[in-house]
Formats: C-alpha cells, sequence, structure tokens
C-alpha cells in the first residue's frame, strides 16, 4: 500500500511516459506502426501496480504499527518499479529512432528489466515477514490469523518464481523482440491477480466454515 504524496510522484512518471508515447507516435510519418503503439504497454502497467497498491489504503484494518511497515514496502516498490519501467520505454523509444546503436541499446533494455526483476524479488522477499492485518472488503472475507499469513507466503513464493522466470527470460538473447518482456509482464500480472483472489476466496471460505464448527453452526 502507498500514501498519497508516493501515489502522485507515480502518477507523475505515468504522465511522462503517456506524454512520451504521444510524442513518439505522432512524430512518425504515414502513421504509427503497430509496436509504437505498444508503448502504451509501459504505463499501463506502472499505472496497474500503482492502482493496486494504493486502494490497498481504504482497505486497512489494522492499527497504524502494522499499517506503516506496509506503507515503506509499497513505497520503496512503486517508485522503484515506476522509474524502471520509465526507463525501458526511453530506451525503446531511443530504439524507435534508428540511430545505429539498437545492439548497445537492446542491451540496456535486458538490463533494465533484469533489475526491475531483482528489485522485485527482493521486495518479495519481505513481503512474509511484513505483519498480517484484514483488510475491508476483501474477496473472500477475513482470513483469520493462520491463514492469512499462509496466503502471504504462498503468493510471495509464486510471485518470486514469477519474477526468477522473468529475469531469466529478459536475459535471454532475443533480437527484434523487445516488445515481448513488455506484453509477458503485463499478461503475467492480470493472470498472478486473477490468481491471488481465487486462493482468497478459498482460504476465506475454510477460514468462515471452520468458525461455524467452533461455533457448532452447520454450513
Amino acid at each position: 500500500m502507498i500514501d498519497r504524496k508516493t501515489a502522485l510522484i507515480c502518477a507523475a512518471t505515468i504522465a511522462v511516459m503517456l506524454a512520451a508515447a504521444v510524442w513518439r507516435i505522432t512524430t512518425v510519418q504515414n502513421g504509427a506502426p503497430l509496436q509504437l503503439l505498444l508503448l502504451f504497454v509501459f504505463p499501463a502497467c506502472s499505472a496497474f501496480v500503482v492502482s493496486v497498491l494504493y486502494c490497498q489504503c481504504y482497505r486497512v484494518k489494522g492499527d497504524v504499527t502494522k499499517v506503516q511497515p506496509w506503507r515503506t514496502w509499497g513505497t520503496f516498490v512503486s517508485i522503484s518499479y515506476c522509474l524502471g519501467v520509465l526507463s525501458a520505454q526511453a530506451v525503446v523509444i531511443i530504439m524507435s529512432l534508428d540511430l545505429g546503436i539498437r545492439s548497445y541499446l537492446w542491451a540496456i533494455y535486458r538490463t533494465l528489466f533484469a533489475l526491475i526483476g531483482i528489485m522485485a524479488l527482493l521486495a518479495i522477499n519481505q513481503m512474509p515477514k511484513l505483519p498480517w492485518f484484514e483488510r475491508r472488503f476483501s474477496p473472500g472475507g477475513d482470513l483469520g490469523p493462520i491463514y492469512g499469513p499462509r496466503y502471504m507466503r504462498t503468493q510471495s513464493r509464486i510471485l518470486f518464481v514469477f519474477m526468477a522466470a522473468a529475469i531469466a527470460y529478459s536475459l535471454t538473447p532475443k533480437p527484434n523482440a523487445e516488445w515481448n518482456s513488455a506484453l509477458y509482464i503485463l499478461v503475467a500480472t492480470v493472470c498472478l491477480f486473477v490468481q491471488s483472489i481465487a486462493w482468497r476466496y478459498h482460504l476465506g471460505r475454510k477460514w468462515n466454515l471452520e468458525q461455524m464448527a467452533s461455533r457448532g453452526v452447520g454450513p
């Protein structure tokens, strides 16, 4: 989760990405190629991540001592991610200008994605160590003191494997395929979001059934 100040900083970064995409597309003669239209993938990825983190602020039921470590974590993740994606978009725009240094820029592009992945691995590794607290209006309802931490551990492991695969993918030689990494990240992020909701529903249902059983109430 992030506070309003961090959200505004990220929003300014996303606005720069959108402006850069519009500028590059409008400067292309005879219409914008499909590849250049995919420049909007970069701000879309950033907007999705920042929106999810910011919306967590309105779902907090824990006290300040539990929330503050999450805000510090969210600030690091959101700002680092947006700056990394902005840098990657800048490299792609320069590559589209055909300045004769495409091979060097492609190496920089892959390195940037690797750095973003390493940043994500550090953040994911920190998640299970942060205090668990219930959210308001969470899918599946409350998870309780047992299934809540279990949910976080499971999600962190899945995210760790995903980011490790993303790093390996970004480092493989793929000339003339600079868009594949960005599209892969976008599609996989959406799939992970759906998976996390389904897993919450499953654990929430188990917790509710156990609570009803402990009170002697049938399902």
